[in-house]
């Protein structure tokens, strides 16, 4: 039994050491990808390009905003939930990203909230529906 524990910490420590050095040095970026808040959003999606987790950073960050997407497209078909946020149909999650990060540029001191309302927030500011 404590042989498979030390074998399994000797495991781990080898796959950390494995990892490339800008993941073990870059905890701003890793620690993001927990969403504690919009500001952990806005960094997500703001790698940029030339660095080394910009495809992971970005991948997250689109996928994010696809699950956002999915989650309203999905709740205002029940009669119960009213139409808040009124965007094109063929919005895409790179357009939402930049809609995403324009308000948060505009709206520092909103990015303490959770990452979900800052999205909203910016979706309901760019794409009101018409009451």
């Amino acid at each position: 039994m404590q042989w498979q524990r030390k074998t399994a910490v000797g495991a781990a420590a080898f796959a950390t050491l494995a990892l490339p050095f800008p993941a073990l040095a870059d905890e701003t970026l890793v620690e993001s990808f927990r969403l504690s808040d919009a500001r952990a959003l806005v960094t997500a999606c703001s790698v940029p390009q030339n660095h080394e987790l910009h495809s992971r950073a970005n991948a997250f960050c689109l996928g994010y905003m696809s699950g956002a997407m999915q989650f309203y497209g999905a709740a205002i078909k029940s009669p119960d939930v009213d139409p808040f946020v009124c965007a094109p149909a063929d919005l895409s999650r790179a357009t939402l990203r930049d809609v995403f990060l324009g308000w948060a540029k505009a709206n520092p001191q909103r990015l303490g909230e959770p990452a979900i309302e800052g999205l909203v927030r910016a979706a309901v500011t760019t794409y009101p529906c018409k009451r």
